[in-house]
């Protein structure tokens, strides 16, 4: 809202619009909202705002203290979701849970590193930056979608399931669990 009040100041003055990045970590019920009241809040801030991105970020990434599950939106505002000749900008959507860390008792979540010394969770970033940098599709981690906002906000929903790799041991295991 400050920014839309900041343009239209902008504007009248016969100055271009700002537009400003912002993240925000939030509750993942926030983004698949399907009720009416987050639906219709969803929406509105579109009118003025495009959302660039949503990482569904790991399990228990705040432990120790909450066990919420997070996403990250990212939007730029001052630049409306849809543009002027109606087409709308796509989101890039990435599952991003899996980030190297383990959940240590009394310690929280520690990083971990492979048999050469390297950081696991290094790795993970480049790959995770690559995608979004690029707004690469890849099976299992990330998707593009035009979204309103009635639309569902995470990966979850829009990725394709990267079956290559299952194996055996997978299915046993879902076995024994059932």
């Amino acid at each position: 809202d400050v920014v839309a009040k900041m343009n239209a100041e902008r504007v009248s003055e016969g100055k271009r619009p700002k537009e400003v990045k912002t993240a925000i970590l939030l509750p993942v019920s926030t983004a698949i909202g399907t009720s009416s009241f987050i639906s219709k809040m969803k929406a509105e801030l579109l009118e003025e705002n495009t959302l660039d991105a949503v990482f569904t970020l790991p399990n228990e990434i705040f432990y120790p203290g909450a066990s919420a599950s997070a996403c990250c939106m990212v939007f730029t505002l001052g630049k409306p979701h849809v543009n002027a000749d109606g087409t709308v900008n796509k989101t890039f959507f990435g599952y991003f849970k899996e980030d190297g860390h383990k959940k240590k008792k009394n310690l929280g979540r520690i990083e971990q590193f492979d048999k050469d010394n390297n950081s696991i969770w290094k790795q993970i970033e480049e790959q995770w930056l690559d995608l979004y940098r690029n707004k690469t599709v890849e099976d299992g981690l990330s998707a593009m979608q035009a979204v309103a906002g009635d639309d569902e906000w995470l990966c979850e929903a829009y990725m394709k399931t990267d079956y290559s790799k299952l194996c055996e041991a997978d299915f046993q295991r879902t076995l024994n669990n059932y």
